[in-house]
């Protein structure tokens, strides 16, 4: 393993900046703290999980697939390189069971192109960042097991740097990194994760909930209580590092040129499931609200959750920002009690 000390980290980044964009923690002009492209004044290693995670990299809120120019289509791959500066643990595990699921049955030739061209650099937790992470319980967290091209770990005046890949150790040349014995360093990383594991509480409601959910106990008068809250406004589905719904769309610009675009979609909203002919599967917002969390917890694909519990990286976001707390800890939690 290698060191860096923390007041070198700057640059690192000024170093890095220099060969593609720097995505990293920055704070707004009205103090929050968000994944924003590398600077100065902005960049700061104080900060917890920002409201959003960092896949809008692969899979932005909206991007042009097609170009029309006089009725002929002409498919438009965008993509750069892209270095993501301290993405937390659950949201590399957001990634990857992202990118496996966009990958799994056909190549998704969009996403494909920008994963090619991303660097990934965690930031261990050294505790956890709010009262609602729960990542121990899914497995994702607080130090990423792998995918990662480099992790640090924060020691106080340096960091230790675990090194994931061979694009991970590329990006280390020319920066003033120290040595470390591995033995010394295995221990310094273990007593790390101890103690941030510690800090994480375990939320057993969740393999209760996934018991009750593939043993069909949670009756439809529950999910009717959770659908009577929901006001369909989508933040879950927003903020989750997981959710990969998208629609496409056609934006005419005149006759015989426009655009054809593909935009986050969330299954909450009435209109996802309706089909052609007006007939809609989900009619109402107790069946959308139960299979948002059935895929999550029970109806997900095997190899997409990659080493995680299940569909959910246990980030706590949909809890922190759903406005009639309804996020997934309070989900498990009523289904377990019942």
């Amino acid at each position: 393993m290698k060191t860096l000390a923390k007041k070198d980290i700057r640059q690192a980044l000024r170093l890095w900046a220099e060969k593609q964009d720097v995505l990293c923690p920055v704070k707004t002009e009205q103090g929050d703290c968000i994944f924003g492209t590398f600077s100065e004044e902005a960049f700061t290693l104080d900060y917890q999980k920002p409201p959003l995670s960092p896949k809008s990299v692969l899979f932005p809120q909206a991007e042009i697939i097609f170009d029309v120019k006089n009725h002929q289509y002409r498919e438009v791959i965008q993509a750069k390189k892209v270095l993501i500066f301290g993405l937390r643990a659950c949201d590399l595990m957001g990634l990857r069971q992202a990118s496996h699921f966009m990958m799994r049955d056909r190549e998704d030739v969009y996403y494909q192109a920008k994963q090619n061209l991303t660097s990934t650099v965690v930031m261990a937790c050294p505790q956890a960042q709010n009262e609602t992470c729960f990542c121990t319980t899914m497995r994702s967290g607080p130090a990423a097991g792998k995918g990662f091209d480099l992790q640090l770990y924060d020691m106080g005046e340096e960091f230790l740097i675990e090194v994931g890949s061979t694009r991970g150790g590329e990006l280390l040349l020319g920066l003033p990194c120290g040595e470390v014995d591995d033995a010394a360093a295995a221990k310094q990383v273990k007593a790390f994760q101890q103690k941030a594991i510690k800090s994480v509480k375990e939320v057993p409601a969740v393999r209760s909930a996934m018991k009750k959910l593939e043993d069909r106990k949670v009756s439809e008068e529950d999910w009717n209580d959770f659908g009577a809250k929901c006001i369909a406004c989508g933040g879950c589905s927003f903020v989750c590092p997981t959710c990969t719904c998208f629609n496409v769309y056609d934006q005419p610009v005149s006759s015989g040129n426009g655009l054809r675009l593909r935009a986050w979609d969330a299954c909450l909203y009435g209109g996802f499931t309706r089909e052609a002919s007006g007939h809609n599967p989900r009619p109402n917002q107790a069946l959308r609200l139960k299979r948002r969390h059935e895929h999550k917890l029970l109806d997900y694909h095997r190899e997409d959750i990659q080493d995680g519990l299940c569909g959910c990286v246990g980030c706590g976001r949909c809890s922190d920002y759903c406005p009639v707390h309804i996020g997934t800890l309070e989900v498990v939690q009523a289904i377990a009690e019942k």
